[in-house]
């Protein structure tokens, strides 16, 4: 028999805020932090650039994170995995006890060392090899270590699907017996070497983000750092730690199209929706929201939508579908996991989060698209789309817990 698998506790960074309590009133009120990127993490003058805004974490916390490691993963994964463990009610000592492991995911990993060692060799003719030292594994293992955990550890770095396949990974190791409490998530802050390659593929919007609407005509980059911690349901019942949601239920593929763009008709999208909700038993009837990838750029809003219709079409009442990157921008290989946090708000505070421009959204008679906050609607099954370059492909049901 396999077992049920919670969320217990979660910790975030982003442009939303420092920790997952700014994040959740930020979040009620509507303010997002869409802003010129300062000159500290890298220039923007060029021309060739669509824009020069982001969504940013505080600058001062970046600040200070880069100052006590290059890396920049380490510091903001260890405060984001300490205020989950404090929400969990597990302290650092009782989590390198248990039976527990890690798992996270990034898109680029440390690019600011990366791009700090590059930049040494051609101004400065000198290779810092101690830069070379922040591979996605290795940072990821220190983290590890930091917590002295001695279950599965697993960096994952499939593309924008890295932060859900993460969870996924975790859902799957607890279900099936291999621990009983996972540390999981993602981290990316955007940089100059990711900002500078979604410019060169014309995918920068040049205004904030407006997924799916008449004014699409790119993404925006966001940062973050977001972890949840997964448990058994018996370990969480046994402990009395607060439930805030269930994963009942994922899928991952690859959909071997296209190295950038998804298939335009949608069709592995639908297959993953679908796998997930009826991995999870969920009947069509009974999903209350989509959570979408929805980026902001044609190709992959036009073949998402599709899908979303198709999967909606014989559903009795409306949907709402939304992408919540309107809030958050695009935060790569955390974007699932930031994304799945606010699906739990959601859920948690029967409210659903959007922040459009004014803006038409295609007509698709069983959606509902959230473009501004709905405040007192009952949230009970969500499903989180994470659709990457490479054909990576995940999506997650995340319900209300029931006991």
């Amino acid at each position: 028999m396999k077992n049920r698998v919670v969320v217990t506790g979660f910790g975030s960074i982003s442009s939303l805020g420092n920790n997952v309590d700014e994040t959740e009133q930020n979040l009620k009120n509507g303010r997002i932090n869409y802003q010129t990127i300062p000159i500290e993490r890298f220039p923007t003058d060029s021309k060739t650039l669509q824009n020069n805004q982001g969504f940013i974490m505080d600058q001062n916390l970046f600040n200070s994170s880069l100052d006590k490691d290059i890396s920049l993963m380490v510091e903001l994964a260890k405060l984001s995995i300490n205020e989950a463990l404090e929400m969990a009610n597990i302290s650092p000592d009782d989590i390198a006890k248990r039976k527990s492991g890690l798992c996270l995911g990034t898109s680029v990993g440390a690019s600011y060392a990366i791009i700090k060692r590059m930049k040494k060799s051609l101004e400065e003719n000198v290779d810092d090899y101690k830069l070379a030292l922040y591979s996605s594994p290795k940072v990821i293992g220190n983290i590890a270590k930091e917590y002295k955990l001695k279950g599965p550890v697993s960096a994952i770095s499939t593309a924008c699907a890295s932060g859900t396949n993460s969870i996924g990974r975790a859902f799957d190791l607890i279900e099936n017996g291999k621990t009983d409490v996972m540390i999981c998530g993602g981290m990316d802050i955007f940089t100059e070497l990711t900002y500078t390659g979604f410019n060169s593929l014309m995918a920068i919007s040049k205004t904030k983000c407006n997924p799916f609407s008449n004014k699409k005509n790119g993404m925006s980059l966001g940062d973050a750092s977001t972890v949840l911690i997964l448990e058994n349901l018996e370990s969480a019942i046994a402990r009395d730690a607060k439930i805030y949601a269930e994963i009942k239920g994922y899928c991952i593929l690859n959909e071997a199209y296209h190295p950038t763009a998804p298939h335009p008709d949608g069709i592995y999208a639908l297959k993953c929706m679908q796998k997930t909700l009826d991995y999870g038993g969920v009947a069509i009837e009974e999903l209350d929201y989509i959570n979408a990838h929805g980026t902001g750029t044609v190709k992959n809003d036009s073949s998402e939508l599709i899908a979303c219709e198709t999967l909606l079409q014989n559903k009795k009442n409306k949907t709402f579908v939304g992408s919540t990157k309107s809030l958050t921008g695009h935060a790569l290989g955390a974007a699932g996991s930031l994304e799945a946090l606010i699906s739990i708000l959601s859920i948690k505070n029967s409210e659903l989060y959007g922040k459009y421009d004014d803006v038409v959204m295609p007509d698709a008679p069983k959606i509902d698209f959230v473009t501004e906050n709905v405040y007192h609607t009952s949230i009970n099954n969500v499903i989180s789309n994470s659709f990457g370059f490479g054909g990576n492909m995940s999506s997650i049901l995340i319900s209300k817990y029931n006991n």
